[in-house]
């Protein structure tokens, strides 16, 4: 896979049905992500730097990387945060089933300062990491809260021609579909 750029295919799952991703074998991670606004990312070239509202999140970028982040003029930008972990992601515009994207790990103090107290659009889930037969590692998200019911599989891919053996509780593909991602989800809800 290209560096830098996410390969993904998306699916809706059925959860009234077998859930053979929950077992003792299957790795679970409980997620927060915060969808920040992109108007307050700046990446400074001359610094090697990501700023959000005047808070530097990354430094030591390369000239590459700045140039790379600058090309892209519509990032969705995300905060995760999981066990004591926090990341910043900034996604480009999805084409096909890739999309640019580029993730740091940052500071938690950091990473609560921007959300402590925030209206941002967030959401949270459960995150089941599952073996196929094939060897592809799924992902098999299962949303809390204002979303709970809510699951979607996804595989990532080392291209957008690979073959994955889908499995049978695979329901239908929102990969090409607009308005799945899981910033658009938490941003519906805002709106509500």
């Amino acid at each position: 896979m290209p560096e830098n750029v996410e390969i993904e295919r998306r699916f809706l799952i059925d959860g009234r049905f077998e859930r053979p991703w929950v077992d003792e074998s299957t790795e679970c991670i409980e997620i927060k992500q915060w969808y920040l606004d992109q108007k307050g990312i700046n990446v400074s070239s001359e610094h090697g730097a990501v700023m959000y509202k005047n808070k530097q999140l990354v430094s030591g970028l390369t000239k590459e990387d700045c140039r790379a982040l600058l090309q892209e003029p519509d990032w969705t930008v995300r905060i995760r945060k999981f066990d004591s972990s926090c990341f910043l992601t900034l996604k480009g515009s999805r084409k096909g089933a890739a999309a640019a994207e580029f993730e740091w790990e940052i500071e938690r103090n950091l990473a609560e300062s921007i959300v402590v107290d925030s209206q941002y659009p967030s959401i949270e889930k459960k995150r089941y990491l599952w073996t196929n037969t094939d060897g592809f590692v799924w992902e098999i998200d299962e949303f809390e809260n204002n979303l709970a019911g809510l699951i979607i599989a996804e595989v990532e891919l080392e291209d957008e021609d690979a073959t994955v053996e889908i499995p049978s509780w695979a329901g239908m593909e929102l990969t090409y579909l607009r308005g799945w991602s899981n910033a658009s989800l938490a941003r519906m809800l805002t709106r509500q």
